[in-house]
Protein backbone atom coordinates (compact mmCIF):
# COMPACT_ATOMS: atom_id res chain seq x y z
CA UNK A 1 0.00 0.00 0.00
CA UNK A 2 1.27 3.45 -0.87
CA UNK A 3 2.63 5.37 2.09
CA UNK A 4 0.65 8.45 3.09
CA UNK A 5 1.86 11.53 4.89
CA UNK A 6 0.16 14.38 6.75
CA UNK A 7 -1.47 16.84 4.38
CA UNK A 8 0.47 19.92 3.38
CA UNK A 9 -2.09 22.36 4.72
CA UNK A 10 -1.38 21.55 8.36
CA UNK A 11 0.41 24.61 9.77
CA UNK A 12 2.30 24.94 13.00
CA UNK A 13 -0.45 25.22 15.64
CA UNK A 14 1.24 28.24 17.23
CA UNK A 15 1.10 30.26 14.00
CA UNK A 16 -2.35 28.86 13.23
CA UNK A 17 -3.78 30.46 16.34
CA UNK A 18 -1.62 33.59 16.34
CA UNK A 19 -4.57 35.76 15.36
CA UNK A 20 -6.84 33.97 17.85
CA UNK A 21 -4.86 34.35 21.07
CA UNK A 22 -6.17 32.07 23.81
CA UNK A 23 -8.79 30.64 21.51
CA UNK A 24 -9.24 27.05 20.43
CA UNK A 25 -10.98 25.62 17.38
CA UNK A 26 -13.64 23.06 18.33
CA UNK A 27 -15.45 20.82 15.84
CA UNK A 28 -18.36 20.16 18.16
CA UNK A 29 -19.49 19.57 21.72
CA UNK A 30 -21.16 16.21 22.36
CA UNK A 31 -23.28 16.10 25.49
CA UNK A 32 -24.31 12.99 27.45
CA UNK A 33 -21.49 10.83 26.11
CA UNK A 34 -21.21 7.39 27.75
CA UNK A 35 -18.15 5.94 25.99
CA UNK A 36 -15.41 8.47 26.65
CA UNK A 37 -14.77 8.00 30.33
CA UNK A 38 -16.64 7.17 33.54
CA UNK A 39 -20.19 8.43 34.07
CA UNK A 40 -22.05 10.92 31.91
CA UNK A 41 -19.59 13.14 30.07
CA UNK A 42 -19.34 16.10 27.77
CA UNK A 43 -16.98 15.37 24.88
CA UNK A 44 -15.08 18.31 23.40
CA UNK A 45 -14.06 17.40 19.85
CA UNK A 46 -11.07 19.53 18.83
CA UNK A 47 -10.09 20.32 15.24
CA UNK A 48 -6.75 19.33 13.78
CA UNK A 49 -4.84 16.03 13.70
CA UNK A 50 -1.25 15.22 12.61
CA UNK A 51 -2.20 11.68 11.50
CA UNK A 52 -4.01 10.51 8.39
CA UNK A 53 -5.29 7.07 9.39
CA UNK A 54 -6.88 5.28 6.45
CA UNK A 55 -9.81 4.14 8.61
CA UNK A 56 -10.44 7.49 10.32
CA UNK A 57 -14.13 7.85 11.17
CA UNK A 58 -13.77 11.56 12.03
CA UNK A 59 -12.33 13.25 8.92
CA UNK A 60 -14.03 16.48 10.02
CA UNK A 61 -11.40 16.76 12.73
CA UNK A 62 -8.28 16.37 10.56
CA UNK A 63 -8.09 19.89 9.14
CA UNK A 64 -7.00 22.44 11.80
CA UNK A 65 -9.05 25.15 10.11
CA UNK A 66 -12.80 25.76 9.76
CA UNK A 67 -14.23 23.91 6.76
CA UNK A 68 -17.52 23.50 4.95
CA UNK A 69 -19.52 20.27 4.94
CA UNK A 70 -21.77 19.60 1.95
CA UNK A 71 -24.83 17.37 2.44
CA UNK A 72 -25.57 16.55 -1.17
CA UNK A 73 -29.00 14.99 -0.55
CA UNK A 74 -30.32 18.31 0.73
CA UNK A 75 -29.02 20.43 -2.12
CA UNK A 76 -31.63 21.75 -4.57
CA UNK A 77 -29.13 23.50 -6.82
CA UNK A 78 -30.49 27.00 -6.24
CA UNK A 79 -27.05 28.54 -6.76
CA UNK A 80 -27.12 30.96 -3.83
CA UNK A 81 -23.85 29.54 -2.52
CA UNK A 82 -22.11 30.12 -5.87
CA UNK A 83 -23.09 33.77 -5.88
CA UNK A 84 -22.14 34.31 -2.25
CA UNK A 85 -18.73 32.60 -2.05
CA UNK A 86 -16.02 35.33 -1.94
CA UNK A 87 -13.36 32.86 -3.14
CA UNK A 88 -15.40 31.53 -6.09
CA UNK A 89 -14.67 28.09 -4.66
CA UNK A 90 -18.11 26.63 -5.47
CA UNK A 91 -18.99 25.49 -9.00
CA UNK A 92 -21.62 23.37 -10.74
CA UNK A 93 -20.68 19.70 -10.70
CA UNK A 94 -22.31 18.78 -14.01
CA UNK A 95 -25.77 17.94 -12.75
CA UNK A 96 -27.89 21.12 -12.59
CA UNK A 97 -29.03 20.32 -9.06
CA UNK A 98 -25.54 19.67 -7.63
CA UNK A 99 -22.46 21.74 -6.85
CA UNK A 100 -18.91 21.01 -5.76
CA UNK A 101 -16.38 22.89 -3.66
CA UNK A 102 -12.79 23.51 -4.70
CA UNK A 103 -11.29 22.82 -1.31
CA UNK A 104 -7.96 24.47 -2.13
CA UNK A 105 -9.81 27.76 -2.57
CA UNK A 106 -12.33 27.50 0.27
CA UNK A 107 -11.36 29.46 3.40
CA UNK A 108 -14.21 28.18 5.55
CA UNK A 109 -15.74 31.61 6.04
CA UNK A 110 -19.27 30.18 6.27
CA UNK A 111 -20.94 32.71 3.95
CA UNK A 112 -22.42 29.88 1.89
CA UNK A 113 -23.84 28.29 5.03
CA UNK A 114 -25.72 31.45 5.90
CA UNK A 115 -27.52 31.65 2.54
CA UNK A 116 -28.35 27.95 2.12
CA UNK A 117 -32.07 27.70 2.84
CA UNK A 118 -32.01 23.90 2.56
CA UNK A 119 -29.24 23.46 5.14
CA UNK A 120 -27.12 21.57 2.64
CA UNK A 121 -23.98 23.32 3.86
CA UNK A 122 -22.65 23.33 7.41
CA UNK A 123 -19.60 24.90 9.02
CA UNK A 124 -17.29 22.60 10.97
CA UNK A 125 -15.24 24.54 13.48
CA UNK A 126 -15.96 27.27 16.00
CA UNK A 127 -13.49 29.29 18.04
CA UNK A 128 -13.89 29.49 21.83
CA UNK A 129 -11.91 31.09 24.59
CA UNK A 130 -11.23 28.72 27.50
CA UNK A 131 -13.79 30.62 29.55
CA UNK A 132 -16.45 30.40 26.84
CA UNK A 133 -15.92 26.67 26.48
CA UNK A 134 -16.04 26.16 30.24
CA UNK A 135 -19.36 28.00 30.45
CA UNK A 136 -20.72 25.54 27.88
CA UNK A 137 -19.68 22.42 29.76
CA UNK A 138 -20.69 23.92 33.10
CA UNK A 139 -24.30 23.59 31.97
CA UNK A 140 -23.94 19.81 32.39
CA UNK A 141 -22.25 19.89 35.78
CA UNK A 142 -25.26 18.43 37.62
CA UNK A 143 -25.02 15.30 35.46
CA UNK A 144 -21.32 14.92 36.28
CA UNK A 145 -21.99 15.06 40.01
CA UNK A 146 -24.79 12.51 39.92
CA UNK A 147 -23.06 9.99 37.65
CA UNK A 148 -19.40 10.39 38.53
CA UNK A 149 -18.81 11.82 35.07
CA UNK A 150 -17.00 14.83 33.74
CA UNK A 151 -15.35 16.28 30.66
CA UNK A 152 -13.31 14.53 27.97
CA UNK A 153 -11.24 16.46 25.42
CA UNK A 154 -10.75 14.53 22.18
CA UNK A 155 -10.50 15.21 18.50
CA UNK A 156 -8.63 15.34 16.27
CA UNK A 157 -5.62 15.74 18.49
CA UNK A 158 -5.96 18.03 21.53
CA UNK A 159 -2.22 18.55 21.94
CA UNK A 160 -2.12 20.49 18.65
CA UNK A 161 -3.84 23.22 20.66
CA UNK A 162 -2.07 22.45 23.93
CA UNK A 163 -2.03 25.96 25.37
CA UNK A 164 -5.77 26.43 24.90
CA UNK A 165 -6.60 22.93 26.13
CA UNK A 166 -4.36 23.43 29.16
CA UNK A 167 -6.17 26.63 30.14
CA UNK A 168 -9.54 24.94 29.70
CA UNK A 169 -8.51 21.90 31.76
CA UNK A 170 -7.23 24.18 34.52
CA UNK A 171 -10.70 25.69 34.78
CA UNK A 172 -12.20 22.21 35.03
CA UNK A 173 -9.75 21.23 37.77
CA UNK A 174 -10.39 24.42 39.75
CA UNK A 175 -14.09 23.46 39.79
CA UNK A 176 -13.35 19.82 40.72
CA UNK A 177 -14.67 18.42 37.44
CA UNK A 178 -13.23 15.06 36.41
CA UNK A 179 -11.17 15.58 33.24
CA UNK A 180 -10.00 13.04 30.66
CA UNK A 181 -8.26 13.36 27.30
CA UNK A 182 -8.11 11.17 24.20
CA UNK A 183 -4.81 11.46 22.33
CA UNK A 184 -2.96 9.76 19.51
CA UNK A 185 0.22 10.66 21.48
CA UNK A 186 2.02 11.92 18.35
CA UNK A 187 3.25 15.15 19.87
CA UNK A 188 6.22 16.50 21.75
CA UNK A 189 6.58 15.24 25.29
CA UNK A 190 6.65 18.84 26.51
CA UNK A 191 3.17 19.53 25.14
CA UNK A 192 1.73 16.29 26.47
CA UNK A 193 3.37 16.70 29.86
CA UNK A 194 1.97 20.23 30.18
CA UNK A 195 -1.54 18.75 30.23
CA UNK A 196 -1.08 15.67 32.41
CA UNK A 197 -1.28 17.42 35.78
CA UNK A 198 -4.78 18.65 34.91
CA UNK A 199 -6.01 15.21 33.83
CA UNK A 200 -7.56 12.42 35.86
CA UNK A 201 -7.45 9.90 33.00
CA UNK A 202 -5.70 9.63 29.63
CA UNK A 203 -6.90 7.52 26.70
CA UNK A 204 -3.99 6.77 24.34
CA UNK A 205 -4.12 5.11 20.93
CA UNK A 206 -1.88 2.15 20.20
CA UNK A 207 -2.41 1.55 16.50
CA UNK A 208 0.45 -0.82 15.52
CA UNK A 209 3.70 -2.01 17.05
CA UNK A 210 5.55 -2.20 13.73
CA UNK A 211 6.96 1.20 12.73
CA UNK A 212 6.84 0.67 8.98
CA UNK A 213 3.29 -0.63 9.04
CA UNK A 214 2.26 2.25 11.29
CA UNK A 215 3.77 4.78 8.89
CA UNK A 216 2.04 3.22 5.86
CA UNK A 217 -1.42 3.49 7.39
CA UNK A 218 -1.20 6.67 9.47
CA UNK A 219 1.46 8.79 7.77
CA UNK A 220 3.75 8.94 10.84
CA UNK A 221 6.20 6.78 12.77
CA UNK A 222 5.13 5.18 16.05
CA UNK A 223 8.41 5.85 17.88
CA UNK A 224 7.33 9.09 19.53
CA UNK A 225 3.92 7.61 20.31
CA UNK A 226 5.33 4.57 22.14
CA UNK A 227 7.74 6.70 24.14
CA UNK A 228 5.02 9.17 25.14
CA UNK A 229 2.79 6.31 26.27
CA UNK A 230 5.59 4.95 28.46
CA UNK A 231 6.23 8.35 30.03
CA UNK A 232 2.55 9.20 30.53
CA UNK A 233 1.91 5.88 32.29
CA UNK A 234 4.53 6.77 34.89
CA UNK A 235 2.46 9.80 35.91
CA UNK A 236 -1.20 9.22 35.07
CA UNK A 237 -3.81 6.53 34.88
CA UNK A 238 -3.92 5.38 31.27
CA UNK A 239 -6.32 3.39 29.08
CA UNK A 240 -4.83 2.03 25.86
CA UNK A 241 -7.10 1.79 22.83
CA UNK A 242 -6.42 -0.32 19.77
CA UNK A 243 -8.63 0.25 16.73
CA UNK A 244 -8.80 -3.28 15.30
CA UNK A 245 -8.70 -2.86 11.51
CA UNK A 246 -8.70 -5.93 9.24
CA UNK A 247 -5.72 -5.93 6.90
CA UNK A 248 -3.80 -3.56 9.13
CA UNK A 249 -3.35 -4.61 12.74
CA UNK A 250 -5.82 -7.40 13.56
CA UNK A 251 -3.28 -10.22 13.62
CA UNK A 252 -2.54 -12.28 16.72
CA UNK A 253 1.13 -11.34 16.31
CA UNK A 254 0.49 -7.59 16.48
CA UNK A 255 -2.04 -7.76 19.31
CA UNK A 256 0.24 -10.00 21.36
CA UNK A 257 3.12 -7.57 20.78
CA UNK A 258 0.81 -4.76 21.90
CA UNK A 259 -0.11 -6.72 25.04
CA UNK A 260 3.56 -7.28 25.89
CA UNK A 261 4.18 -3.55 25.52
CA UNK A 262 1.13 -2.73 27.67
CA UNK A 263 2.18 -5.19 30.38
CA UNK A 264 5.38 -3.19 30.96
CA UNK A 265 3.46 0.03 31.70
CA UNK A 266 2.78 -0.97 35.30
CA UNK A 267 -0.08 -0.30 37.65
CA UNK A 268 -1.22 2.94 36.03
CA UNK A 269 -2.52 0.97 33.04
CA UNK A 270 -6.21 0.54 33.84
CA UNK A 271 -7.14 -1.59 30.85
CA UNK A 272 -6.74 -2.15 27.14
CA UNK A 273 -9.73 -1.58 24.85
CA UNK A 274 -10.09 -3.33 21.50
CA UNK A 275 -12.22 -1.13 19.22
CA UNK A 276 -13.61 -3.05 16.22
CA UNK A 277 -13.36 -1.26 12.90
CA UNK A 278 -16.64 0.07 11.53
CA UNK A 279 -17.47 1.91 8.29
CA UNK A 280 -19.86 4.41 9.89
CA UNK A 281 -17.74 7.40 8.90
CA UNK A 282 -18.08 6.93 5.14
CA UNK A 283 -20.81 9.57 4.78
CA UNK A 284 -18.52 12.10 6.48
CA UNK A 285 -16.03 11.76 3.63
CA UNK A 286 -18.85 12.41 1.20
CA UNK A 287 -19.72 15.62 3.03
CA UNK A 288 -16.10 16.72 2.65
CA UNK A 289 -16.19 15.66 -1.03
CA UNK A 290 -13.38 13.17 -0.40
CA UNK A 291 -13.03 9.49 -1.25
CA UNK A 292 -12.85 6.75 1.38
CA UNK A 293 -10.21 4.11 0.70
CA UNK A 294 -11.44 1.29 2.97
CA UNK A 295 -15.02 0.98 1.76
CA UNK A 296 -14.48 -2.71 0.93
CA UNK A 297 -13.18 -3.61 4.41
CA UNK A 298 -15.60 -5.49 6.64
CA UNK A 299 -15.69 -5.23 10.47
CA UNK A 300 -13.79 -8.00 12.27
CA UNK A 301 -15.82 -11.05 13.25
CA UNK A 302 -17.11 -11.25 16.81
CA UNK A 303 -15.33 -14.56 17.33
CA UNK A 304 -12.01 -13.08 16.25
CA UNK A 305 -12.47 -10.11 18.60
CA UNK A 306 -13.28 -12.48 21.47
CA UNK A 307 -10.13 -14.49 20.74
CA UNK A 308 -8.01 -11.33 20.73
CA UNK A 309 -9.53 -10.24 24.04
CA UNK A 310 -8.80 -13.62 25.60
CA UNK A 311 -5.24 -13.47 24.36
CA UNK A 312 -4.69 -9.99 25.88
CA UNK A 313 -6.20 -11.16 29.17
CA UNK A 314 -3.75 -14.07 29.21
CA UNK A 315 -1.05 -11.44 29.87
CA UNK A 316 -2.86 -10.43 33.05
CA UNK A 317 -4.25 -7.25 31.48
CA UNK A 318 -7.85 -6.12 31.90
CA UNK A 319 -9.25 -6.03 28.37
CA UNK A 320 -12.63 -5.21 26.88
CA UNK A 321 -14.15 -4.97 23.43
CA UNK A 322 -15.38 -1.44 22.71
CA UNK A 323 -15.01 1.72 24.75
Amino acid sequence: MKRVRPLDYIPDPTSMLAMNVQKGLVHKIERFSLHDGPGIRTLIVMKGCPLRCHWCSSPYTQNPNPEILYIRSRCKGCGQCLETCPQKAITRSGAPSQVQTKRVLCIGCGDCVEVCVNQARELSGRYYTPEELFREIEKDEAFYRRSGGGVTVGGGEPTLQAEFVGDFLSLCRSHFIHAAMETCAFTSWEKLASLLDSLDLVYMDLKHMDEERHSEWTGVSNRRILENIRKAARRNQVVLRIPVVPGFNNTVENISASARFAKKLGNNLLRLELLPYHPFGIHKYEELERSYTLDAVQPPADEHMANLRAMVRSFGIDCQIGG
